[in-house]
């Protein structure tokens, strides 16, 4: 019933249809730039890169994390929730798996898209083409977005935690996209890090650089962690984040 509940809530947002539009569009938009400026764009690269669906997906997602904790203390909606004697981990539990839920959507949408453009605008990018690694484009491809997922849900677990420290949705929001921001400008100074204190690579913003190094197996080299240590330390810190934000939701006053 609940989670029920919180689709109902997220499907019914119009900046829910508006952020899919946008994606769609700009996917749209980024494909005829390939085709009239080939020279600049490189189709392949975009194909993998769902025409740079995957970048709109994390905005989206932290935008749809942040406010789905956060409005409900903002507009008093949550006091409703738990009058009607629902525990606070059900609520948690329900707006969890609502976000996962929303995410897997904005994915299948965001890949129908690009495969719609790759075989109807680009049907000469073969799937079969060599890229970093000797992968081909497929394996490249499923690979990238695998990582991508991960890595976006654990930048979600992070605002999520943010959203039950503020008392508005803007806040949280604002707050995730800079910290986005800040995490992919200082990469190269955290690699400086590591390379003095090879510790340091243990901190929860190395595991964010898991997509680049997927895409480049040699930022192994500077990171100094195997790739499916990364992918362990991923899920470990997102279910760590999950469970202070857990924490958090549970001793907030409504």
């Amino acid at each position: 019933m609940l989670i029920r509940q919180e689709l109902y809530k997220l499907f019914h947002k119009t900046g829910t249809w508006v952020a899919m539009v946008i994606m769609v569009l700009m996917q749209i938009g980024f494909a005829v730039a390939t085709l009239k400026l080939p020279d600049l764009f490189s189709a392949t690269s975009l194909v993998n890169e769902q025409f740079v669906g995957g970048e709109l997906i994390v905005f989206f997602a932290i935008a749809m994390t942040a406010s789905i904790i956060a409005m409900e203390f903002q507009y008093g909606t949550i006091k409703q929730l738990l009058y009607r004697r629902y525990y606070r981990s059900q609520v948690f539990v329900s707006k969890i798996i609502t976000l996962l839920i929303g995410l897997v959507l904005m994915e299948v949408l965001s890949n129908a898209v690009t495969w719609a453009l790759k075989f109807g605008l680009f049907p000469k990018v073969a799937l079969d083409a060599k890229m970093t690694g000797g992968r081909t484009l497929i394996e490249y491809y499923a690979q990238s977005l695998g990582a991508d997922m991960l890595t976006t849900i654990l930048l979600m677990s992070l605002v999520l935690l943010l959203a039950t420290l503020f008392k508005s949705n803007a806040a949280a929001i604002v707050t995730g996209i800079i910290g986005y921001f800040v995490a992919s400008l200082t990469g190269s100074f955290l690699m400086l890090l590591i390379a003095q204190h090879e510790w340091v690579k243990w901190n929860p913003f190395t595991m964010l650089m898991l997509s680049a190094q997927v895409q480049s197996p040699n930022f192994a080299k500077m990171t100094m962690l195997s790739t499916p240590v990364m992918i362990y330390c991923s899920l470990g810190y997102t279910v760590v984040l999950g469970l202070i934000a857990y924490l958090s939701f549970r001793r907030r006053s409504v």
